[in-house]
C-alpha cells in the first residue's frame, strides 16, 4: 500500500514536471518576452507558479489514483491545451498597440507571463479538480451495509 502511493507520486511528479516542460518549450518557441529577467522578476514568478503547479500535482495524484486510463489522458489534455491556447493569445497580444482608449498596455512587458498565465492556469486547475471529483464520485457506487 506504502509503495503503491509512493510509486503514484513519483508518477505524478514525472507527469507535471513533462506539463511545466511543455509550456517551457512553448514559451521558448514563441520567443514571448523573457528576457531582462532579473532576480526579483524570477522569485515573483517562482510565488506566482507554486499554486498552479500544486494544483496540477494534485489533480493529477487524482488522476492516477484512479487507475483509469482515460482520467490520466484528461488530465494530460485539460492541463496542456487550455493553456497552450493562452500563451498563443499572449503572443498574438504582445505585438499589438491599440490607440483605441480602453485598451489595456502594460509597462511591464513580462506582466503576462508573472501574473496572468498563473492565474488563468490556476483557475483552470481549479475547475479540472472540480470536475474531476464530481466525475469520480458519480462512477463509484454506494455501499451498503
Amino acid at each position: 500500500m506504502k509503495s503503491e502511493f509512493k510509486n503514484i507520486r513519483i508518477k505524478a511528479i514525472l507527469q507535471v514536471l513533462i506539463v511545466v516542460f511543455l509550456h517551457f518549450i512553448t514559451i521558448y518557441f514563441l520567443k514571448l518576452k523573457t528576457e531582462d529577467w532579473d532576480e526579483e522578476i524570477v522569485n515573483q514568478m517562482f510565488l506566482m507558479y507554486s499554486a498552479p503547479i500544486f494544483l496540477t500535482y494534485i489533480s493529477c495524484m487524482r488522476a492516477l489514483k484512479t487507475r483509469k486510463l482515460r482520467y490520466n489522458i484528461a488530465w494530460l489534455v485539460i492541463s496542456t491545451l487550455p493553456s497552450m491556447r493562452i500563451l498563443f493569445y499572449l503572443k498574438e497580444y504582445q505585438g499589438k498597440k491599440s490607440a483605441n482608449p480602453g485598451f489595456v498596455e502594460f509597462d511591464i512587458p513580462q506582466i503576462e507571463l508573472i501574473y496572468l498565465f498563473p492565474v488563468s492556469y490556476l483557475g483552470i486547475q481549479l475547475i479540472l479538480i472540480f470536475l474531476m471529483l464530481i466525475m469520480i464520485f458519480s462512477k463509484e457506487k454506494p455501499v451498503i451495509d
